[in-house]
C-alpha cells in the first residue's frame, strides 16, 4: 500500500537561510518540504521565488532534502557552478540516517538508479555513528543522478529513514526524510556548509533541547513536548511545555528527568497498582498555578488549555502537524471532527475558514470550543457541537444525508459508549471506518488516527482499508512531530489520510 503523496509538509514559519552571497552567487540552506523551484503543479513554497527570481538553477535538492543549494546571479557565477557541477569537480557531502546498517563501515555503491536507467551512478559513504536500528552516515555522490543517494542506500538494504519512496511508506520514524546536504565545495576554493537540522539531533548524540530548538525559537509556538521519555533517554518521564508552565507525567518510581525553567510545574504520577483507586489527579508540585484557562499558541493559532483539574489539558501535542495542515489548507471545507475532545482540530480548521461540526460524548469538553473560536477571532455560530455517542451520530448524520469534505476519526484506544459496549481500536477500527465512509463527500478526505500500541502502521492501514469502499486510496502518511522522536521503533501515533473517489 503506497500513499499518493510522498513528500513531507513544510514546517510553518520555517524558511531558507542565506549562507553566502556575493556579486556572482547566492547560497542558501534549504529546509525540507521546500521545492528548489516551482513545479507548476503545487502551491508548495520554492527557493527561487523566495529569492525573488532572476537566479540560475544549476543543482537541485529533493523536496524532502535539506541543505546547501547554490544559485548563480551572473554569467560568471553560472559558469563557475555549471563547470564544477557538470564536470564532477564539485564535492558534495550529505548526512544521512539510515534504517539498519550498510554492509561495511565505508564503501562504494554503484548500480542502476530508477530515475536514470542505464546511466552510471556512484555513491561513496562512511559510517559516523551507530544506534539501535539506525546508522548515521556521510554520503558523497560522485555522479549526480536524481534520487541517487536514496536509491543506492535502499538497494544496499539500508534506506534513508522516513524515505516513503524507497523505504517503508507506512512506517515513518522521523518528521522528515533524514537526508541533508551538509557541504558543497568548488574547485575555486569556495566552500559552504549548512549545520544539521534539529531533526538530526538524537542521532548526533545531542541533548533533547537541540531537537526542540526550532520550536523553542518560534515565537508563534508556545506549547510542545520538551522531553519524551525513553526516546530522549529518560524512560517513564515526559515533560510538556504549555507557555511558562510544565506538565510532567511519570511512572511511579521512574528516575527523575531534567526540567527546564518554568513558572510552575504540574505533575501526574502513573501508579503501578491502581487496585485501591484510580489515577491520581495532577498536582502543582512547584511554582505558581497557571491561569484557568491558559492561552497557548501553535504556529499562531490560539488554544485554551487547563492545567490541573483534569488528566488531560485539552490539547494533544502529538497532533500539532495535523492541526497546522488544517490551519493552512481547510479553507472552504466542511469538517466533521469526531471524538473531538476540546476541539483542537475544529479550532485549527475554523481559523482557515472551514465550517466545522464537532462530536464528543463529553459535553464539558465540547463546551470549551466556543471560547477558543472567539480567541482566534472566529464567530462560533457557523460551528456546531453535538453531545453524544460518536457511533450513534455517524449513522444519524448519514441517514440525514450529511456530507463533509473532511471527516476526522481520532478515537481513544479503548472506550465505552452510552450503550456500555466496549470498543477497541485494535479490534473494531474497520467498523468505525465503515460508519464514517458514507459521510465523506465525493473527492473528500478521511483522517484516521490511533495511538494504540498493538496496531503497527501496517496493521492499522489494513484495518482501516478493510472498512472502506472500493476506490478509496491512501493519500498521505503523516510523520511524527519533531518533538516526539521515535529512533528505535514506529511512531506511537499513526495518522493516515484517505482520499475518496
Amino acid at each position: 500500500m503506497i500513499p499518493r503523496q510522498l513528500q513531507v509538509e513544510p514546517t510553518p514559519g520555517e524558511a531558507p537561510r542565506i549562507l553566502a552571497r556575493d556579486a556572482h552567487r547566492v547560497v542558501v540552506d534549504k529546509p525540507a518540504g521546500w521545492l528548489t523551484h516551482a513545479d507548476g503543479a503545487s502551491a508548495r513554497p520554492d527557493v527561487v521565488r523566495w529569492l525573488g527570481g532572476g537566479v540560475g538553477v544549476h543543482q537541485r535538492l529533493d523536496v524532502d532534502t535539506s541543505g546547501v543549494l547554490a544559485f548563480s546571479l551572473t554569467p560568471a557565477g553560472a559558469a563557475s557552478l555549471q563547470g564544477a557541477l557538470q564536470g564532477r569537480r564539485a564535492e558534495k557531502r550529505y548526512l544521512a540516517v539510515v534504517e539498519g546498517a550498510p554492509p561495511a563501515a565505508s564503501g562504494r555503491l554503484t548500480g542502476a538508479v530508477p530515475a536514470a536507467p542505464g546511466q552510471p551512478a556512484e555513491t561513496r559513504y562512511r559510517v559516523l555513528r551507530r544506534g539501535a536500528g539506525w546508522t548515521l552516515l556521510e554520503a558523497q555522490p560522485i555522479t549526480g543522478r536524481t534520487h541517487q543517494i536514496r536509491a543506492h542506500l535502499a538497494a544496499a538494504g539500508c534506506p534513508v529513514r522516513a524515505d516513503a519512496r524507497y523505504g517503508d511508506p507506512l512506517d515513518l520514524r522521523a518528521p522528515r526524510l533524514l537526508l541533508h546536504c551538509a557541504s558543497l565545495a568548488l574547485p575555486d576554493g569556495a566552500r559552504w556548509e549548512a549545520p544539521p537540522p534539529p531533526a538530526f539531533a538524537p542521532y548526533l548524540g545531542e541533548p533533547p533541547a537541540a531537537l526542540r530548538a526550532g520550536l523553542a525559537a518560534d515565537p508563534d509556538t508556545t506549547c510542545y513536548r520538551a522531553l519524551d521519555g525513553e526516546a530522549d533517554g529518560h524512560p517513564g518521564w515526559t515533560v510538556d511545555r504549555y507557555g511558562d508552565w510544565l506538565w510532567v507525567q511519570h511512572d511511579e518510581g521512574a528516575p527523575a528527568g531534567p526540567l527546564p525553567p518554568a513558572r510552575g510545574v504540574y505533575t501526574v504520577v502513573g501508579r503501578r497498582d491502581r487496585s485501591r483507586g484510580g489515577q491520581p489527579m495532577p498536582a502543582l508540585t512547584a511554582g505558581e498555578p497557571a491561569p484557568l484557562p491558559l492561552t497557548v499558541t501553535e504556529h499562531g493559532v490560539r488554544y485554551l488549555v487547563e492545567l490541573g483539574p483534569q488528566l488531560s489539558t485539552g490539547l494533544f501535542l502529538d497532533q500539532r502537524p495535523q492541526r497546522a495542515w488544517l490551519a493552512r489548507r481547510a479553507g472552504g471545507m466542511r469538517v466533521l471532527n469526531t471524538f473531538a475532545h476540546a476541539g483542537g482540530f475544529s479550532i485549527a480548521a475554523a481559523t482557515a475558514g472551514a465550517e466545522t461540526v464537532s462530536v464528543d460524548l463529553s459535553k464539558a469538553w465540547l463546551d470549551r470550543i466556543p471560547a477558543q473560536l472567539l480567541a482566534n477571532g472566529v464567530e462560533p455560530s457557523r460551528h456546531d457541537a453535538i453531545y453524544g455517542d460518536v457511533f450513534d451520530w455517524l449513522g444519524r448524520l448519514a441517514r440525514r444525508g450529511e456530507r463533509f469534505d473532511l471527516v476526522v476519526l481520532d478515537p481513544p484506544s479503548t472506550s465505552v459508549g452510552k450503550k456500555k459496549k466496549r470498543w477497541s481500536a485494535a479490534r473494531d477500527y474497520a467498523e468505525l471506518a465503515a460508519l464514517a465512509a458514507p459521510l465523506v463527500a465525493p473527492g473528500g478526505l478521511l483522517w484516521t488516527a490511533t495511538n494504540h500500541r498493538q496496531l503497527t502502521p501496517h496493521r492499522f492501514a489494513a484495518k482501516v482499508a478493510a472498512g472502506l469502499p472500493p476506490g478509496v486510496a491512501l493519500e498521505r502518511v503523516c510523520p511524527p512531530p519533531v518533538d516526539h522522536p521515535c529512533p528505535e521503533g514506529p511512531a506511537p501515533v499513526k495518522t493516515f489520510v484517505w482520499r475518496f473517489p
